[in-house]
């Protein structure tokens, strides 16, 4: 039997190319990904910094409970074994950066997952009964309309994500056994504000309103809860802002993820809207969504529709 012996240059081309995979792989730098002028605040983008427990602010978020309400216990959801693994990592993880802690509180809200569409678990609180018997703050999101108004004129974006969302919000100190979690391994209580509690968006929408008022008011800035847009018509000027807003947000302990950021660019998506210079418009993606979404069956699959089909 003959076997195909490769020549030293098609060896060459195979090593080079197993090089290139390898390289477009591997997760890009900080540096790859920010551009120059913003290196002298690279620390805005520190991906453990952004772990550490949040200080106390004056926005954190409180539970005020009506008054009539009762506390109540739940029951604990069976788990498959990758869900109790994911649920064990879970725990480890919250433990070791102080986001939750053993409780011992009279009541509990079920936990469980939710499965991503790439197949990855989400873990979730079901707050159904507390949200019901929490008063509610009326403070308001931005209007979407609104925010896309201010946009005319403006040529150059940047777009800037948060790390950590909700969690760079503690949980006002006396109210964090109201959002207690139940689970095969004990109770926990948030000490971080958690997705699922009815006023979370309220409260993180008024901390960043708050943090970046005076920008917010110069007219070239929109922030809706963790999703911050500078535009600009002129490239000079519009450094000038970035760097700004990086200033600011790394004197309050909040970082970005450089690989959900877009620096200079000409087009956007943000809050699923397609942006460039006099010309705003949906995103495609979006539009399949709405145009594929299967027919609600219930009342909670009309609410759910009508609730995407309202955010634009």
């Amino acid at each position: 039997m003959v076997f195909y012996k490769p020549s030293g240059k098609s060896q060459e081309l195979a090593q080079q190319a197993h090089k290139e995979a390898s390289a477009a792989d591997k997760p890009k730098t900080v540096e790859e990904l920010v551009p120059d002028y913003l290196h002298n605040l690279k620390s805005v983008f520190e991906k453990k910094a952004a772990e550490r427990f949040p200080e106390t602010r004056p926005w954190d978020h409180a539970i005020d409970l009506k008054p009539d309400f009762v506390p109540r216990d739940c029951k604990v959801y069976p788990l498959s074994l990758k869900e109790q693994g994911a649920m064990d990592d879970f725990l480890e993880e919250n433990l070791q950066k102080g986001y939750i802690r053993p409780s011992k509180s009279p009541m509990a809200s079920p936990f469980f997952f939710v499965r991503k569409k790439d197949g990855a678990l989400r873990p979730c609180q079901d707050y159904q009964y507390l949200n019901e018997g929490t008063v509610k703050n009326a403070y308001p999101l931005p209007l979407i309309s609104e925010l896309m108004d201010q946009l005319k004129g403006a040529s150059i974006f940047t777009k800037m994500d948060l790390r950590s969302g909700y969690n760079n919000v503690r949980v006002k100190d006396g109210d964090q056994w109201k959002g207690v979690f139940k689970t095969n391994c004990g109770l926990f209580e948030p000490m971080v504000m958690f997705f699922g509690l009815c006023n979370s968006p309220a409260t993180f929408q008024m901390m960043m309103n708050a943090l970046f008022e005076d920008i917010i008011n110069e007219g070239w800035i929109v922030i809706y809860m963790d999703d911050i847009l500078i535009f600009s018509n002129n490239l000079e000027q519009h450094h000038i802002r970035t760097r700004r807003v990086l200033q600011r947000l790394k004197n309050n302990d909040l970082f970005l993820k450089p690989e959900k950021c877009f620096f200079n660019v000409k087009e956007v998506e943000f809050l699923g809207m397609i942006i460039r210079e006099n010309y705003i418009s949906m995103d495609p993606i979006k539009l399949k969504g709405i145009a594929e979404w299967p027919e609600p069956s219930t009342v909670k699959g009309v609410r759910s529709f009508l609730g995407f089909g309202n955010f634009y």
